[in-house]
């Protein structure tokens, strides 16, 4: 067991809360062993550092054990001149400590995967994302502008025109509900929804021509006399900056105000690779 090592503390950890400490303690190191071995082959299935973890792990569990062995019971020790106050201090210690090592893991673990989802979109293809999503909001304003046509042709019965509706790829459901005024006794898609996805429709044309743009054009990178490279990764749409060490507090500070992000994978901090992403690159490090 991966915590074997732990026994004799757990076992002490346990004399003043239990009548059977060694059997509590070794039930601690057989539970939080096998916990440790699941988080370690996550921690590799997400790409983390096993050593740090595991090191992380058993100092945190270390320090929880030490707290816990200054615990004491009136169930244990007998009731004559029990020290309550001690006790209540030393169970809040306990309780600290606790909170300590499970917060750590929940946040270690999303950290991780957060990493993940966004080496996913990293390396996910943007220009073809783009033309799904504008090709569906074209076949969106496209079956609108013909439910319209059906919903408010005045010779069709609305049984007609919820087969109509049907034929045209919209369910029983929706082409009722079309066909049912709203509160200002509209059928049919508001005016409003059809200019909101031609505007997004329009949006989505510019963003998939500047991607388009990106990827013919070759990515540059600057090396600065102070030894900071500046890259602008046309592959992976990220303008990214390269430090030799690690930047000083009010570099970072200003890198998470100009929405650069620590990339783990990359090593870098980025952010998506626009002209605001340029702008915000001379906040950063000015010349």
């Amino acid at each position: 067991m991966l915590l074997q090592k732990h026994l004799d503390l757990a076992i002490r950890a346990h004399d003043g809360t239990s009548m059977v400490p060694e059997t509590r303690g070794a039930q601690y190191i057989k539970d939080y062993s096998q916990q440790l071995e699941e988080d370690l082959q996550r921690v590799e299935k997400l790409g983390g550092d096993t050593t740090y973890y595991q090191q992380e792990y058993e100092s945190l569990f270390v320090s929880w054990m030490s707290a816990k062995s200054r615990c004491i019971s009136s169930m244990i020790t007998g009731p004559s001149n029990f020290p309550v106050r001690r006790a209540e201090k030393a169970n809040q210690s306990e309780h600290n400590r606790y909170q300590e090592f499970s917060g750590w893991r929940e946040k270690f673990f999303a950290r991780l995967e957060k990493a993940k989802r966004r080496e996913a979109r990293s390396a996910s293809d943007p220009i073809a994302e783009m033309r799904a999503k504008l090709e569906n909001a074209e076949k969106l304003q496209v079956l609108m502008v013909a439910a319209n046509k059906v919903v408010r042709d005045k010779k069709r019965s609305n049984s007609t025109k919820i087969a109509d509706l049907i034929n045209l790829g919209i369910s029983e459901r929706a082409a009722t509900e079309l066909l049912t005024p709203d509160w200002c006794n509209r059928i049919g898609f508001a005016s409003y929804q059809l200019q909101n996805n031609l505007a997004n429709i329009k949006r989505m044309r510019e963003r998939l021509a500047e991607l388009e743009a990106k990827a013919s054009a070759e990515s540059q990178e600057l090396e600065r006399p102070d030894g900071i490279r500046i890259v602008k990764n046309t592959d992976a749409d990220r303008l990214q900056i390269f430090f030799p060490g690690k930047p000083d507090a009010a570099t970072i500070t200003a890198l998470k105000k100009n929405a650069f992000k620590w990339s783990p994978s990359n090593g870098c901090w980025q952010r998506q690779l626009t002209g605001n992403a340029l702008y915000a690159l001379k906040m950063v490090l000015p010349t």
